[in-house]
């Protein structure tokens, strides 16, 4: 009996052997719980790669100014916050000079002669008077001059003032050639006629327009009180069409 327990516990352990042998020859796909792991793996790279977005860079909004626009001329530049508003001031007006627009803003007031009047800070455009002779761009920085010296006993007449050349320079305003004086105006004894501030600084630009226009002039005069800064704001933001 001990002999047929031996052979039957012998046969049971082959038996086993060659089953766990079968199983272990059995083919990859037939494991279906490895295979959906590694799937599920592969699945999710592929994914992230096909979901990943390079962020986008957006650049800022250009930055847009109300502008002042004078047909006439086809000068454009900016029109500065309040208190400045929209046109020339009429008095500017003369019968040496006519502007054909522009943008003011009133300084303050002036005692003249016994008549209290407004006085502005301003930047007005139009075309070269006739009266200024003008033959090409040689004559750029002569004309230029020649409205400056004009400019001053018709508008700043009436307060006693110095004036100074602060700059004298070649510029170019839309491709243009063009010259641009800047000066100062100093109110030594001002306060006795009412203004409230000293000095003034102004500018004065002639562009030329070609053979078949005539120049376009450009004048720019602020108090201190309204912010000098101001004109060079103004001159840098003039433009010219073509």
């Amino acid at each position: 009996m001990l002999w047929l327990l031996t052979v039957v516990t012998t046969g049971v352990l082959v038996v086993i052997a060659l089953f766990i042998k079968d199983m272990a020859r059995l083919p990859t796909a037939a494991r279906p719980a490895a295979r959906s792991a590694s799937a599920r793996t592969v699945s999710h790279g592929a994914s992230s790669a096909a979901h990943r977005v390079s962020p986008r860079h957006h650049g800022s909004p250009a930055v847009t100014h109300p502008q002042v626009t004078d047909t006439a001329s086809g000068l454009s530049y900016q029109l500065l916050g309040a208190p400045w508003q929209q046109s020339c001031p009429s008095d500017l007006s003369t019968p040496t000079f006519s502007w054909t627009a522009g943008e003011n803003a009133v300084a303050g007031h002036v005692n003249i002669g016994g008549t209290v009047i407004d006085w502005h800070g301003l930047a007005c455009s139009g075309l070269l008077w006739q009266q200024f002779a003008y033959a090409g761009p040689a004559d750029l920085e002569p004309t230029a001059m020649s409205l400056v010296g004009a400019l001053d006993p018709a508008y700043y007449g009436g307060v006693p003032h110095s004036r100074v050349i602060r700059a004298s320079r070649a510029m170019q305003v839309s491709g243009h050639q063009a010259w641009m004086v800047e000066f100062a105006m100093n109110y030594s004894d001002g306060a006795s006629q009412g203004l409230t501030w000293s000095t003034e600084l102004g500018a004065v630009i002639v562009v030329d327009r070609g053979v078949l226009h005539a120049p376009d002039v450009f004048y720019v005069s602020v108090p201190a009180n309204l912010g000098t800064q101001n004109v060079a704001t103004l001159t840098g933001s003039l433009r010219v069409s073509s």
